[in-house]
């Protein structure tokens, strides 16, 4: 059966996906940068710090994004493709969200760590350093030799590289889940 058979019927080469995918990671990437404010502004999160508050941050950091990722790709599916969407088609909404929302955390990086907070490096550099001594029972010369091997690393621009690849990458991997959850094959193609 195809679209003749059912002019109803709508084909999903017809619609664009990107508008929808974009802008829900817009909203998502604003989302993530107001939560990083309260967690920054509050002091709920310290920089270089590995507690509770950190994992928790981390947790509802990753639920925001699977949560706009699910929100483009079941808007897409049911306001433009009639209540059905293949896993691929739902993947690529998911992704053109999650580019959005890595751009902005790339660019929030930028501006936060360069000129709202530019001290963090060297409290990063701190905790580092005493991880590293308390923890691992490195002597604190061997901490400072190590950190500086890394010193390439602590400037914004980096930082906010690393940030895109990150959320490149656990974005990809939340698409991937939400896309399984999402789909719904249409009947007619079955």
């Amino acid at each position: 059966m195809n679209t003749l058979d059912n002019p109803n019927m709508i084909d999903p080469a017809t619609v664009p996906y990107a508008k929808k995918g974009f802008n829900q990671g817009l909203i998502g990437g604003l989302v993530l940068i107001v939560l990083n404010l309260i967690f920054s502004l509050t002091g709920l999160v310290k920089p270089g710090d590995t507690g509770a508050m950190t994992w928790i941050s981390s947790l509802l950091t990753w639920a925001v994004v699977g949560y706009f990722i699910y929100a483009a790709a079941t808007k897409h599916r049911d306001e433009d493709l009639g209540g059905y969407i293949s896993f691929g088609r739902a993947f690529s909404v998911g992704f053109m969200a999650v580019l959005a929302m890595a751009i902005i955390t790339a660019v929030w990086t930028y501006i936060y760590m360069a000129f709202i907070d530019p001290g963090i490096f060297d409290t990063i550099r701190q905790a580092s350093i005493d991880q590293m001594v308390n923890q691992q029972g490195m002597s604190e010369e061997d901490a400072e030799r190590a950190l500086s091997m890394m010193s390439f690393m602590w400037n914004p621009g980096m930082m906010a590289v690393f940030a895109t690849f990150g959320t490149l990458i656990a974005g990809v991997i939340i698409d991937l889940i939400v896309s399984a959850v999402v789909k719904r094959d249409n009947p007619a193609f079955a």
